[in-house]
């Protein structure tokens, strides 16, 4: 039996998470917001903006996860030297479930289970849900569900997805609209100050043992990015409007990238691709939803 398969369905990990309006507004402006006009998205840059009050990227969601620590080196995979994780590790997927807007500050108990481990084929898909809710009030916050790619442990015939993903069918119609976003050179640099140092974003010689040809964007930066991207298209703005999205990354993205977001309606939301300089797929199988 493998190790994870004793862990499917279990907590791997609880803890706290704090976060003061200071790491907001960092994470805001790590995932691009008012670095193209400092004008624009101030309820994200700011806090003291006369009339405007500070409103949180739902995306950043996804640092709660990091309270869990890493429940990825459980599974018994083999690691790398450098950290202990998986060898060949990918983020795969990512989403992000929210009953209420995040406080500019604030403090989450949280908890980690792990939904299983399913055969791609060519990797395993390891796949853990985190819920938060709030310390103070007991208030649920939200969840958000991470998936991690591990290449070449998959063939093991178990199921290729979780028995309550959603539906979706690519839709061959142009899109409703699409939001083009800038990625800046240098925008690693701020984006791992969230929280997320893999060196792959930043030194060269690590991407290129990860297979790269050159360092890489944050799989969860292109992910704020894009939601930032639904936000501007579909919300005003507002977090309020913002309910449920996810999406699966299906190639790298590198700083200088142009990040153009493909949204096409539907009933409660839309579906989105979020494609670098309109020519490859960066995120794809995308679903937002309206709370």
């Amino acid at each position: 039996m493998a190790a994870w398969e004793e862990l499917v369905g279990k907590e791997v990990a609880a803890g706290t998470f704090s976060w003061t309006s200071d790491r907001t507004l960092l994470y805001a402006i790590g995932v691009g917001a008012g670095l193209s006009d400092p004008l624009d998205e101030l309820q994200f840059t700011t806090e003291n903006t006369r009339g405007v009050e500070q409103q949180v990227v739902p995306t950043f969601m996804t640092q709660m996860a990091s309270a869990g620590g890493g429940w990825i080196k459980q599974l018994g995979f083999p690691a790398r030297e450098w950290d202990g994780y998986p060898e060949g590790l990918l983020h795969g997927e990512q989403s992000v479930t929210l009953h209420r807007s995040i406080p500019a500050a604030g403090t989450v108990e949280v908890r980690q289970v792990l939904v299983g481990v399913f055969d791609k084929g060519s990797g395993a898909l390891c796949v853990s849900d985190t819920h938060a809710t709030l310390a103070d009030t007991g208030e649920p916050l939200g969840s958000t569900r991470m998936g991690l790619f591990v290449r070449g442990q998959g063939g093991f015939g178990g199921p290729r997805q979780p028995a309550d993903a959603l539906p979706w069918e690519k839709l061959e119609r142009e899109p409703d609209l699409t939001v083009s976003l800038p990625l800046p050179i240098g925008q690693s640099l701020i984006f791992r100050l969230s929280g997320d140092r893999n060196p792959h974003g930043t030194d060269p010689a690590i991407a290129k043992e990860d297979g790269f040809d050159r360092p890489i964007f944050f799989g969860l930066g292109t992910y704020g990015f894009a939601s930032r991207a639904i936000l501007k298209g579909l919300c005003d703005g507002d977090v309020d409007r913002f309910g449920a999205f996810e999406g699966r990354f299906s190639q790298p993205v590198f700083p200088g990238d142009r990040l153009d977001t493909r949204i096409w309606l539907t009933e409660g939301g839309a579906q989105f691709q979020t494609l670098a300089n309109g020519e490859r797929v960066v995120i794809d199988r995308g679903i937002f939803r309206y709370r």
